[in-house]
C-alpha cells in the first residue's frame, strides 16, 4: 500500500490529466467550428457562385441557402441531426467571423463548447460594436464560472449595453414562439414550448395549483404526475371546456388512471385520448362568468399507429408503431383503436388491397396508395430526418418530367427543406428497390436511407 503521499501525488496527475484531455476537447471544438466554416464557404462562394443549384442567390437568401445546404451536409457526415447540424454551421460562422478572441479562448481550452455556444447565443442579436463589447466583458466571467452562472450574469449584462428596449426585443421574440416534440425512451416524449416568459410562469403556477386541488389520502399520483395529467386533458380531451380560472379541475383528471405503486400491475386508463372532457358531472362544461365556455370549437388530434392484426385482436403483444416515434405497448395500442374513427388495412405481406402503382397514368398520387406510401415511411426519407409523413410531401424519385412513373419504387416522402435541396439541386436520390432510397450529397458522398423494419 502507498503513502498518504502517494495517493496525494497520483489524485494530481489523474485531475492533470482531466485538465489536458478537457483542454484537447476544446481545442478539437475549435478546430470543427473552422472546418465547418470552410464547408460553408465553400457552398457559398464556389458552388453557389459557379452555378451548381438550380436558382441564383444573393445577399441573405444566399447566406441562408448556404447554411441549410450545409447542414444537410454536415449531418450525414457527423451522424447527427440537421438540428444539431444548423446550430453548428451557425455557431461556427458567428466564431470564426465575429468572434475569434472566444474561438481563440476556446481552442486554448480556457472555455468549453457548452460555454462558447452560449457566449454566441447572448451575442446575437447585438450591434457588431455592441457585441465586441460584450464579448470584453463576458470572456472573463466564462473563464472563471459554470455556463448556467455566466448566462445569469450575462443576461443583466445584455439588458444594459443592448440598443433596444426590452420590449421591442419581446415582441421580436414572440415571433419565434413554437411547440416541439422530442422523442425518448419507453413510450415516452417531451413536449418542448417556446412562449413569452410571463405566460410560462403563468401557466406552470397554474398547473401546480390544479394538481395540489386534486391531491387527497387516497390520490397516489405525486405533484409532477398530477401536472402532467391536468395538461394533457386540458389539450386532449374533445369535451373540453375549461373550468373558471381560478377553480379546481374535476371529474375527467380525477378519473385519469392512478399510477401504480411500485411492483403492482398497470391498469388500463379509463379515459382514452380525445375521450372524455374536463368540466361538470355528466361531460358538461364549466362556464365562464359570463355563461360562455372557455373554449368553443375543440380541435380532434389526429395520429396515425400501425398495429399488428394479432396485437389488435388480443392473440398477442406485439408492440405497435407511432408514426414518428417508434413502438408503444400493445394496451396503450389497443385502447387508441378502440376510439379511433377510421381504420387503414396493411398486412405485412404483398397482399395490401393497395393500389401500388399507376404508371405513366397520372401524376396525382391515388389516395389508397398516399395512405400506403405514408405507413410505408413514416417519416422523411433523407437519411437522419425525423420528420413525420404526414407532414411531408411525396416526390417522385425520378421526376415526372423525366418519364418517371406514379409508382410506389418511385414515390417518397421528403419534408419540405429536403424537397427544396432536390428541386434546388443540392441532393439528389436513387430508388434501389425494396424501399431504399439513396440520398447523394453535393460532395458526392452516398447514403442509403432504408425502411425501419415493424414492430411485430
Amino acid at each position: 500500500m502507498g503513502t498518504s503521499e502517494d495517493h496525494a501525488k497520483e489524485l494530481q496527475e489523474i485531475s492533470a490529466r482531466l485538465l489536458f484531455l478537457n483542454a484537447e476537447k476544446s481545442r478539437i471544438d475549435a478546430e470543427i467550428a473552422d472546418t465547418t466554416e470552410q464547408l460553408r464557404e465553400m457552398f457559398e462562394n464556389h458552388f453557389i457562385d459557379r452555378g451548381f443549384f438550380q436558382r441564383p442567390r444573393s445577399g441573405r437568401a444566399r447566406t441562408n441557402f448556404a447554411d441549410t445546404a450545409t447542414a444537410s451536409e454536415v449531418a450525414c457526415l457527423l451522424r447527427i441531426t440537421e438540428r444539431s447540424a444548423y446550430k453548428l454551421v451557425q455557431h461556427a460562422a458567428v466564431l470564426v467571423n465575429h468572434h475569434p478572441r472566444t474561438l481563440d479562448a476556446l481552442r486554448t481550452g480556457a472555455i468549453s463548447w457548452p460555454h462558447a455556444t452560449a457566449l454566441v447565443h447572448e451575442y446575437a442579436g447585438l450591434p457588431a460594436g455592441t457585441a465586441v463589447s460584450l464579448e470584453e466583458k463576458l470572456l472573463p466571467i466564462a473563464i472563471e464560472t459554470t455556463v448556467p452562472r455566466m448566462a445569469y450574469r450575462a443576461r443583466k449584462l445584455r439588458a444594459d449595453v443592448h440598443p433596444e428596449a426590452l420590449e421591442v426585443r419581446c415582441r421580436a421574440a414572440t415571433l419565434e414562439r413554437r411547440v416541439e416534440i422530442e422523442p425518448t425512451d419507453d413510450a415516452m416524449a417531451w413536449l418542448h414550448v417556446l412562449l413569452e416568459a410571463a405566460d410560462a410562469a403563468a401557466i406552470d403556477a397554474r398547473l401546480t395549483r390544479e394538481a395540489r386541488g386534486l391531491q387527497a389520502p387516497a390520490e397516489r399520483r405525486n405533484v409532477a404526475q398530477l401536472r402532467t395529467d391536468v395538461l394533457t386533458d386540458l389539450l386532449l380531451d374533445d369535451g373540453l371546456h375549461a373550468s373558471v380560472v381560478g377553480e379546481p379541475m374535476s371529474n375527467s383528471i380525477a378519473r385519469r388512471q392512478r399510477a401504480p405503486e411500485s411492483g403492482q400491475p398497470c391498469q388500463q386508463a379509463e379515459i382514452a385520448p380525445g375521450a372524455g372532457s374536463v368540466g361538470g358531472p355528466g361531460g358538461e362544461s364549466a362556464a365562464s362568468p359570463e355563461g360562455a365556455p372557455r373554449y368553443r370549437s375543440p380541435v380532434r388530434a389526429h395520429i396515425n399507429v400501425t398495429v399488428p392484426v394479432l396485437t389488435l385482436l388480443g392473440v398477442d403483444d406485439a408492440p405497435a408503431d407511432l408514426e414518428g416515434y417508434g413502438p408503444i405497448p400493445a394496451d396503450i395500442a389497443r385502447r387508441l383503436a378502440a376510439h379511433a374513427p377510421s381504420f387503414t388495412r396493411l398486412l405485412t405481406h404483398p397482399e395490401t388491397g393497395a393500389v401500388l402503382s399507376v404508371g405513366r397514368t397520372s401524376y396525382s398520387v391515388p389516395a389508397d396508395l398516399k395512405r400506403w406510401l405514408q405507413i410505408r415511411d413514416r417519416t422523411c426519407r433523407h437519411p437522419g430526418c425525423s420528420v413525420a409523413a404526414s407532414r411531408c410531401e411525396l416526390d417522385h424519385t425520378t421526376p415526372w418530367s423525366h418519364e418517371g412513373p406514379t409508382s410506389h419504387d418511385n414515390l417518397a416522402h421528403l419534408c419540405r427543406k429536403h424537397h427544396m435541396l432536390k428541386s434546388e439541386g443540392v441532393w439528389h436520390y436513387e430508388q434501389e428497390g425494396d424501399g431504399v432510397l439513396s440520398a447523394i450529397s453535393p460532395a458526392g458522398a452516398r447514403y442509403r436511407s432504408a425502411l425501419e423494419p415493424r414492430s411485430g
